[in-house]
């Protein structure tokens, strides 16, 4: 078990296979169904984004659980709990993540996510860091560039505004300016 203060995410036990009971299960014994990403596109973008917050909430707990709860991940540094969200979300096969932050702002990079739906993406982002840290986070999508996938994480009224930006055209740095109080 990790400790509050290491940066480093073990996925040793993450996700282990009982091949004679013909099941896959999580280190804390929850039941997990392997699914190829081309099934998940078939559903639509509210299905999809209900799946992804349940995935995104389990998740999360498992941060908690290694960082002493959401106070524990709270009082870690930002670069522990992203090192932590980042290895889940890959061991879930989600994408490679990464937090840039601009003054109080923040917003997550998925890098080559499995599945192309933002609301999914988005949805997982938004339970996991709500699980994790015990606050309401949500997420919006900023928009994709070749292979990355941008996400906006705040309140769930500055999500709103930030979704309001990008729907009237703004670039994913102008909304992240426009929001920290600059213009566009």
């Amino acid at each position: 078990m990790a400790s509050q203060t290491d940066s480093s995410f073990d996925p040793t036990g993450a996700v282990r296979f009982d091949l004679e009971a013909g099941s896959a299960s999580d280190a804390d014994g929850g039941r997990l169904v392997l699914v190829p990403s081309e099934a998940l596109e078939l559903l639509g973008s509210e299905a999809l984004a209900a799946i992804g917050l349940v995935m995104g909430t389990a998740l999360g707990a498992r941060i908690a659980a290694r960082l002493g709860g959401d106070s524990g991940v709270r009082s870690s540094s930002l670069e522990v709990a992203v090192a932590h969200l980042a290895g889940e979300l890959a061991v879930a096969g989600i994408g490679a993540v990464h937090v840039e932050r601009w003054g109080r702002a923040m917003v997550a990079i998925v890098t080559n996510p499995s599945i192309g739906d933002d609301a999914f993406v988005g949805a997982v982002l938004a339970g996991a860091l709500s699980a994790a840290s015990g606050r309401e986070i949500t997420a919006a999508a900023l928009g994709r560039e070749n292979e990355q996938a941008r996400f906006f994480l705040g309140s769930a009224a500055t999500v709103a505004r930030a979704e309001e930006l990008v729907a009237s055209g703004k670039a994913y740095a102008e909304v992240v300016a426009i929001l920290q109080g600059g213009s566009s």
